[in-house]
């Protein structure tokens, strides 16, 4: 029997992942499978192979979501069954290619629970809940209307497509091979009732022969034992039964060995990927796992004889804890925090009372052992204390980061990190003139369109036990503080890279051009070269010529060398710029924009300056961001290459221009 119900090749030209047998089987958890993919490393492209008749939804859900956040291409090929969840994690393709007599079987999520009467309304809003999510996914990769499609996931309905059939129905985009169905014989040999009478058929005739039964390395350790009255005949040995046996009690014994794992490792959440590595590794038996797991408490910290109790009034003791720590990082008042019973507590102090509130027993610990045990506790009171300082200053350093990208950019989402495209909005045509009982005419868009994708950016930091002796609240606050403010800068520079790097457009042209219509003839900030600006925006046209998009300036980008000629510009009664010392003509630019100064700009040229139109009203640069999460992501672990705990401050996001028209540079130099 196979060791897992998925494997990774990462041997062959292009990575591929084999998603085989009863999904979710033996136990193997889809962490397992992230921590598999990012050993892969930095992929562009991934073969995913399905050959499956289902299995769990919430371990589905997993898979598909951890592979739908992937940044590589992904291809899926049903190799003879998707069936169920098999035909859900099938949709995760961007190219999903049928073998030519393979099957897919879509049908509702099923499943049950011993409950109360509430508990049993709570379950199926739960299933009804994921019935409509799997609806969605189903509804948005094909070309069937909703209805439809609710309808083929409707209780009790099972809905067989064959290659043909999931090509006209949008789940698949092409047919490719014949399907190997000895693969799905060896693995799992029975089918619903459901099932076209041609897959039971051809699964059938795939199914293993006596001999292979006999081959099987994984069967040879098993002892068959043979009813007494076949022993004294010459009836024959149903084989197919004998198989069916092996790998039913295989199954069993390991389902089993992952329960008693599981059981084991309850509590010990540190070592989750421990208790992984036992389950994924099927001649690990429960015994040896347990010796592992005392293996590495051994490692982590020295026996107390703790004992744990759980007292409900922990929590409050826990936030009365953190209120402390607050108000000594300037986060809260003293008038806030009130009367507390930890107030005046070092941090030392804190993490003794973090044992304390659990039982753990502190004789004969010194400073460094307390605060040791303090980190490693499975209950993580005290890391989540620092935790939540940290993440606090964090916030506040971003807040307070001094960036002005936010004026002229739009802020935009995107739920994965692969490439996006962005339509052209700017492109939308001029309506048109309907006549009594004519139609209307859909709008073509522009078939002009920019690229968007997500990236991570990222740093660690520590806070050690030396810290916490010294009750250095720094630690935690000055330095996230001021990861904070590097995050919202790093994503600043990639913004005004824009501007000085001068990227190439989906036209193959870069942003600013003679071409475009937005590179200007070198000249000084003044009236007349701003109103020059004005004039060139305001006259862009749309495709061919046609449109006039009248688009308004509505912020001078200016390096700081310039902001003093930008601001008098923008506020002066009389016209900036001109010869006449006794200048009487009125500024007629003045405060018809808003000037917007950044050092980077001084950085690349102290004399080029841009403008931009309103990012409300038109595509100019967007900043998407993962979910829509503009500020920075603070996450914590126990120290592995230091003696505490360590922070990672995490940003995800993506810069790209949309629209050449909508801003434009004038090269002073």
């Amino acid at each position: 029997m196979p060791k897992s119900w998925f494997s990774i090749n990462a041997k062959a030209e292009r990575p591929s992942l084999e998603l085989y047998g009863i999904v979710g089987d033996f136990g193997i958890s889809p962490e397992y499978l992230s921590a598999e993919l990012d050993a892969l490393g930095d992929i562009k492209e991934l073969d995913v192979y399905i050959h499956t008749k289902g299995g769990s939804v919430l371990d589905g859900y997993a898979v598909y979501n951890i592979l739908d956040r992937h940044p590589a291409k992904i291809t899926t090929y049903n190799l003879g069954i998707a069936a169920s969840m098999g035909s859900y994690l099938f949709m995760l393709g961007d190219r999903r290619v049928m073998a030519n007599n393979s099957w897919l079987m879509v049908h509702g999520p099923m499943g049950g629970t011993m409950d109360s009467p509430e508990g049993l309304h709570k379950y199926a809003d739960f299933m009804a809940q994921v019935r409509e999510e799997m609806i969605e996914t189903y509804f948005l990769r094909g070309n069937l209307s909703r209805d439809e499609v609710a309808a083929m996931l409707a209780p009790g309905e099972d809905t067989w497509l064959n290659a043909q059939a999931a090509i006209d129905n949008g789940f698949a985009t092409e047919i490719e091979g014949e399907a190997d169905f000895a693969i799905a014989a060896s693995l799992e040999p029975t089918l619903p009732d459901s099932a076209p009478k041609e897959l039971k058929a051809a699964l059938s005739e795939a199914s293993p022969k006596p001999s292979a039964v006999a081959d099987n390395p994984e069967a040879k350790h098993e002892e068959i034992t043979m009813p007494e009255a076949k022993k004294a005949t010459d009836q024959p040995v149903d084989e197919k039964e004998i198989q069916a046996r092996v790998a039913a009690d295989f199954q069993a014994k390991q389902k089993q060995r992952v329960t008693d794992i599981n059981a084991a490792f309850d509590g010990f959440e540190k070592h989750i990927e421990l208790r992984n590595q036992c389950i994924a590794d099927v001649e690990c038996s429960v015994e040896d796992a347990r010796a592992k797991l005392l293996d590495a408490l051994g490692k982590d910290q020295k026996p107390s004889g703790s004992v744990f109790v759980r007292d409900e009034g922990n929590q409050a003791k826990v936030n009365a804890m953190a209120d402390v720590v607050a108000m000594r990082s300037g986060f809260k008042k003293s008038e806030e925090v009130g009367e507390n019973p930890y107030r005046g507590k070092s941090l030392v102090g804190l993490a003794e009372a973090c044992l304390e509130a659990r039982g753990v027993s502190l004789a004969g610990m010194d400073r460094m052992q307390i605060v040791g045990a303090a980190f490693t506790h499975s209950s993580g009171d005290f890391s989540k204390l620092l935790a939540n300082t940290a993440n606090k200053a964090m916030l506040m350093g971003a807040e307070e980061a001094n960036e002005t990208f936010q004026l002229w950019t739009r802020a935009g989402q995107l739920g994965d990190f692969k490439v996006a495209d962005r339509v052209d909005l700017n492109e939308f045509p001029t309506l048109d003139k309907v006549q009594e009982g004519a139609e209307y005419k859909y709008a073509t868009m522009g078939d002009r369109a920019e690229q968007i994708q997500l990236a991570t950016y990222g740093k660690l930091f520590s806070i050690t036990r030396q810290a916490i002796i010294n009750d250095d609240l720094d630690a935690f606050t000055r330095i996230p503080n001021r990861m904070g403010r590097a995050a919202l800068r790093t994503v600043g520079d990639l913004v005004y890279a824009i501007l000085t790097s001068n990227p190439n457009m989906a036209d193959g042209n870069p942003l600013f051009h003679a071409s475009h219509n937005n590179l200007l003839t070198a000249a000084g900030i003044s009236t007349s070269s701003v109103d020059a600006m004005q004039v060139a925006m305001g006259t862009q046209k749309g495709a061919g010529g046609i449109a006039n998009l009248n688009i308004e300036l509505a912020y001078l980008l200016v390096p700081r060398a310039l902001r003093g000629i930008a601001n008098q510009v923008r506020t002066s009664q009389y016209e900036v710029g001109a010869s006449a010392k006794n200048n009487t003509t009125p500024n007629y630019v003045a405060n018809t924009f808003e000037v917007v100064s950044d050092s980077r700009l001084d950085a690349a040229s102290a004399t080029n300056w841009y403008g931009a139109a309103n990012p409300m009203t038109h595509d100019t640069i967007e900043v998407a961001y993962l979910d829509g999460n503009s500020m920075p992501v603070l996450e914590e672990q126990d120290g592995w290459k230091v003696d505490g705990v360590e922070f990672k401050v995490r940003m995800d996001a993506g810069v790209s221009p949309l629209d050449f028209r909508t801003m434009a540079k004038n090269p002073a130099s």
